[in-house]
């Protein structure tokens, strides 16, 4: 048995033992479907960090919501690439274990609210397959269990 001095001790010189319960995965924008499996437990929280683009320098880099507003409108014309019409243009999505996809978002609603998320998800860039060679970037998102 650890004493808890020592215990306390040891997350403070290696602070990346407190973080034992995330759950990371870097989301790259240049690739398709890319998987991460959950545990049996509750969620305490998701987030993230970084940014992506449909168009590596031309278009501009945005978070997990992708593309709104005037930088939707430039992108117009591209609107047939995206991998599902229902969501923004570089919006992450996310299928769950029944094939389901929904944008991360309401993914990360839904699962920190869930009972039980145990299970594997998979993440991607709403670019269709062929067109994600120009894309750039990664969102990195995080899920830390209670």
């Amino acid at each position: 048995m650890v004493p808890a001095r020592f215990a306390l001790f040891l997350l403070l010189i290696f602070p990346s033992a407190a973080l034992a319960a995330d759950h990371c995965i870097d989301v790259q924008a240049k690739k398709g479907w890319q998987q991460m499996s959950l545990p049996a437990g509750k969620i305490g929280k998701i987030g993230y960090s970084g940014s992506w683009s449909v168009i590596g320098g031309h278009a501009a880099p945005v978070g997990p919501r992708g593309y709104s507003g005037q930088g939707a409108r430039k992108l117009g014309p591209l609107f047939g690439y995206k991998y599902d019409q229902s969501y923004a243009f570089g919006e992450m999505l996310v299928r769950d274990q029944a094939g389901r996809i929904v944008p991360f978002a309401e993914f990360a609603a839904l699962a920190v609210n869930a009972r039980d998320p145990a299970g594997v998800y998979a993440f991607r860039i709403n670019d269709k397959d062929i067109a994600l060679w120009d894309n750039a970037g990664v969102i990195r998102i995080c899920i830390s269990m209670r």
